[in-house]
């Protein structure tokens, strides 16, 4: 009777000169500065765990996670960034369960930020009705 959708975002963000673009513009392939761009793969996630809605709770919503990787994938830290008091202690719970390839740049492993939203939706008390009130 659980129902908790995960979402994951890969929102990395690498300047480079300072913070100049050095990547060309699209149609641009034959520029200068393209043969110099760097090239970057996100970091990808190979394993999951879902986060069980806790029985005792009422609360729903999002809760947003800073998943913070090394050069070898491994989870380094995790940070809330969006919390709901008597969900976030389940979704920090699964993240610690969750595996990912590391973010490449260049061929090289660098460390990166994954943000993960758990949104957490309240089991409906009623399925047999098809909603959450009860029919005579």
């Amino acid at each position: 009777m659980r129902r908790v959708l995960t979402i994951v975002a890969v929102l990395l963000s690498v300047s480079f000169a300072g913070g100049r673009r050095l990547a060309a513009a699209p149609g641009a392939a034959s520029s200068p500065v393209a043969a110099f761009a760097p090239k970057f793969e996100p970091p990808e996630v190979l394993a999951t765990a879902d986060a069980a809605y806790p029985i005792n709770s009422v609360a729903f919503g999002t809760v947003v996670l800073e998943v913070h990787l090394d050069a070898t994938g491994e989870i380094e830290d995790v940070r809330v960034a969006r919390g709901i008091d008597s969900l976030t202690k389940q979704a920090l719970q699964a993240i610690k369960q969750w595996r990912f390839k590391p973010a490449m740049l260049d061929g090289k492993a660098v460390k990166s930020v994954v943000p993960v939203a758990f949104i957490f939706v309240r089991p409906d008390l009623y399925p047999r009705y098809g909603g959450s009130q009860a029919r005579p």
